[in-house]
């Protein structure tokens, strides 16, 4: 049993993993901040030796919409190729044709990115060098795309034939109107990517 609030949770629901009273009970909890946070990413199913919990983040109350909370140096890829490289470009790559086994790619949607995290071909951990997270990226559109506001990723895919096979997000942008709020949270989200356009019908960031 992995509860913030040590209850039995078994017994009085049934529920111990994925509970969706986790935030209420962190909140809550008997005990200091960093082990309750450590038990709610052992009740999420993260292993132990994967958890690393920032200890500024304990005194942040919205800690769980924080970067960075563990390292999921466990993340294992799937490797059907043919299935990752259908979802990004509509179809199978033939990786012969390509040298240096990369392709880039420029108009991922929000909705191919979730496909690509759900199905095991994005690691949500992974990097751009100093950019935000695949997971960062992905919760940004989402948030914007609730508002109306959708974003579009770039990136590249490995081919499988290499030893760091994977796919990469190293940059997004939204073409439209660009409301004085969507501008804030574009430049305070992005930081200082290596490349940056801020236009009143074109918002891009870009990490090298």
């Amino acid at each position: 049993m992995f509860c913030p609030m040590q209850l039995d949770c078994q017994a009085m629901t049934g529920i111990i993993y994925n509970c969706p009273n986790l935030s209420e009970c962190l909140d809550n909890s008997p005990l200091n901040r960093r082990e309750a946070m450590r038990l709610y990413f052992l009740n999420q199913g993260i292993k132990p030796e994967d958890i690393r919990v920032n200890r500024q983040l304990t005194q942040d109350n919205n800690f769980l919409d924080s970067p960075c909370l563990y390292n999921n140096s466990s993340f294992t890829y799937n490797f059907d190729s043919e299935t990752r490289d259908r979802i990004i470009f509509g179809i199978p790559l033939a990786w012969d044709d390509y040298m240096g086994g990369a392709r880039s790619f420029h108009d991922l949607t929000r909705e191919k990115l979730e496909q690509l995290i759900s199905q095991g071909f994005a690691n949500p951990a992974d990097t751009q060098n100093f950019s935000p997270t695949i997971r960062d990226l992905f919760d940004f559109a989402q948030r914007q795309g609730n508002k109306g506001f959708e974003f579009i990723f770039e990136g590249y895919v490995i081919s499988p034939e290499r030893s760091d096979y994977r796919v990469s997000i190293d940059g997004l942008f939204y073409q439209g109107i660009c409301s004085t709020e969507l501008i804030f949270d574009f430049q305070e989200f992005v930081n200082e990517p290596d490349e940056l356009d801020i236009e009143p019908n074109y918002l891009r960031a870009w990490w090298d």
